[in-house]
């Protein structure tokens, strides 16, 4: 974190508290961040860092909680990394920590992936249970729970449309979760299927037919499960952005609004993916205050 940054976020921590207005740190980076950088983020220390299951170290959130005393509203924070570990709780750090200082707790989640012990069902099961805490966590700390947002970048964004559907007969047996009332997603596939062919060329292997246990062809149900199209989204509003990714298809589009769903598209540099990370970047100061009203869900 540099000298300047710090400061900003400083200031940002002292008026964000009692401020409605978003602090918006000013662009100060000029270059565009690569994955190398997003990995090296560091934040602030977390209020609590908790386990969620017992088969893996992966499986952790850290909790950043406002300065005030609550209820506040919590954003679950989900990083990508092509399912394989290319991405860590670091890559969202910086994002909580803005979050933090504008008033919306953070809990942001880590997970079992592919190569270190993920794969289907393990990742999903992961997924749903970084959610599945939220009211453990809400026993000891001062969280609004009507007012549960998911953010997910690239990989992250699978969960981040899933969890919305609220366990609507899918094959993962999840119990019963948190409702999420809307999600920002961080430029991240939403046709999983139609990467057939392509998921090796993007993530330097095969990706698919580990992570859900079959190809589309073979397992198709899994796959719809995570289709607005099949599972119809209960969230209010979704925010889409897209930088590296193409903007999702005007069927998912369609089928998302016909749920009732508020969709906000979003676009920042092409084919960036990781500035829209890192407050100090022109992609963050785009997203900026669309990501907070979605998160203070007012």
């Amino acid at each position: 974190m540099t000298m300047r940054f710090a400061k900003v976020l400083a200031l940002a921590l002292v008026v964000g508290a009692c401020s409605t207005t978003p602090v918006v740190p000013p662009v100060t980076e000029t270059g565009h961040l690569g994955p190398g950088a997003a990995n090296k983020f560091a934040g602030s220390t977390p209020t609590l860092v908790e386990t969620f299951g017992q088969a893996s170290p992966r499986q952790f959130g850290e909790l950043r909680l406002p300065a005030g005393k609550g209820p506040f509203p919590v954003a679950v924070l989900i990083h990508g990394g092509c399912y394989v570990g290319m991405g860590s709780t670091r890559n969202m750090v910086l994002i909580a920590d803005w979050l933090k200082a504008n008033g919306v707790a953070t809990w942001n989640v880590d997970y079992r992936e592919i190569g270190s012990g993920g794969g289907w069902t393990a990742t999903f099961e992961d997924w749903a249970a970084g959610l599945a805490a939220l009211p453990r966590l809400a026993k000891r700390y001062p969280l609004d729970l009507s007012r549960v947002s998911l953010v997910g970048h690239s990989a992250g964004v699978t969960p981040a449309v899933w969890l919305t559907s609220g366990n609507q007969g899918d094959q993962v047996l999840v119990g019963k979760l948190p409702k999420v009332r809307a999600s920002v997603l961080l430029d991240g596939p939403m046709d999983l299927a139609a990467l057939e062919g392509q998921d090796e060329e993007i993530c330097g292997q095969k990706v698919l037919e580990p992570l859900f246990g079959g190809l589309p062809a073979q397992v198709p149900g899994r796959y719809g499960m995570l289709d607005p199209r099949k599972n119809a989204s209960a969230a209010e509003e979704i925010v889409i952005v897209n930088g590296a990714f193409p903007a999702p298809s005007s069927d998912i589009l369609a089928a998302l609004r016909a749920s009732g769903v508020k969709v906000e598209q979003i676009a920042v540099t092409p084919d960036e993916h990781f500035d829209m990370l890192k407050p100090g970047t022109a992609d963050f100061a785009t997203i900026a205050p669309a990501l907070l009203r979605v998160t203070r869900g007012r």
